[in-house]
């Protein structure tokens, strides 16, 4: 399935730009752009150095958002004349994996201007992450996952933008909220299917949905593994031993189609909640067909232009916030008051 995802973002992204070309080599996607395109900002940057972005991620396989978010860096960067690298994991999720590619990134920093880095299991490589920036000595961007709890934890050439997990989380559970009361449901029952990482999404859910009806019974599994398959049996493993739920907030979209497709085989009219807002998933939605009803949206595009912007200005030596949090919206269904499905 890697090699199957890795072909798909190699073309998603060359669709990007139409000089662009894809070279693969293992789990690493160069994507080569015409580079006589360049910006009087960039220009001065090492200019006699090849004009390369690194993308060092967090996982792979299955995380169709995140090809997405790549093929907008890549047209981004590709206004500029900048080639992007993209390196990706053997383990999803694994922060040995993916030190590895840190450390490659190391030993061959002249190649590269700079890059973006998808963090994961921020709480065991949280030091590592600033050693790798200090001694890359180049400017690096974070997205999707928060390396560091404070401003003044980042190493001077670093900084984050990203959509904090904290807000998509209170903005699910303010999506429930309404939908609870527009349905005179005042107990509900809610289970949040979520993985290890971005933790504050279900934190913030669930404590908005508690604050809010405090009969409430929220149940938190973490096992989800942003998997559809593991949300599945997720979903059927807590209506085996509960009665029922009201809703199910998964906290990204694979794995709320996996919950969607669990309680297609059961009698439950739970509504179903995703966060990042795929393609797939915003069909689904717009179609009115499943429990699907709702997700909140990580726009790659505005992610992508934000992150490159704060590069520019690294790479430039400008001023910079150390912190740059965009705010998610919500995709939704127009009928509200769903029945059966």
């Amino acid at each position: 399935m890697a090699d199957g995802m890795a072909a798909w973002v190699a073309d998603q992204v060359a669709r990007a730009s139409s000089g662009g070309t894809v070279v693969q080599a293992g789990r690493d996607v160069v994507v080569s752009v015409d580079q006589r395109v360049r910006r009087r900002s960039w220009a001065g940057w090492r200019r006699t150095r090849t004009r390369r972005a690194f993308l060092v991620t967090s996982a792979f396989d299955q995380k169709y958002w995140l090809a997405g978010l790549t093929r907008r860096l890549h047209a981004a960067l590709d206004r500029d004349g900048v080639a992007l690298v993209l390196k990706v994991p053997d383990r999803d999720f694994d922060s040995a994996a993916q030190a590895h590619h840190l450390r490659r990134v190391l030993s061959t920093r002249r190649d590269y201007v700079g890059g973006f880095v998808v963090a994961t299991e921020v709480e065991r490589a949280r030091e590592d992450l600033a050693a790798f920036c200090v001694e890359l000595d180049l400017p690096v961007v974070f997205t999707d996952v928060e390396p560091f709890e404070l401003e003044d934890q980042y190493p001077d050439n670093a900084a984050f933008v990203g959509y904090p997990a904290g807000e998509i989380g209170a903005t699910a559970g303010r999506w429930l909220v309404t939908h609870f009361h527009e349905r005179g449901i005042t107990q509900p029952r809610v289970l949040i299917v979520a993985g290890e990482e971005n933790r504050d999404r279900q934190r913030r859910c669930a404590e908005v949905i508690r604050e809010a009806f405090p009969g409430a019974a929220v149940v938190i599994d973490a096992s989800g593994a942003f998997k559809p398959s593991r949300a599945h049996d997720a979903v059927l493993a807590h209506l085996h031993a509960h009665e029922s739920v009201d809703a199910v907030f998964c906290t990204n979209d694979e794995m709320a189609l996996g919950a969607v497709d669990a309680l297609r085989s059961t009698t439950c009219g739970a509504v179903v909640v995703g966060v990042d807002g795929t393609v797939e998933a915003t069909a689904l939605i717009d179609a009115g067909t499943s429990a699907l009803r709702a997700t909140v949206v990580q726009d790659p595009h505005r992610l992508a232009e934000s992150a490159v912007r704060v590069l520019e200005r690294l790479c430039d030596g400008r001023p910079t916030p150390k912190r740059t949090a965009l705010q998610p919206e919500v995709h939704q269904a127009s009928n509200r008051h769903p029945g059966r499905f």
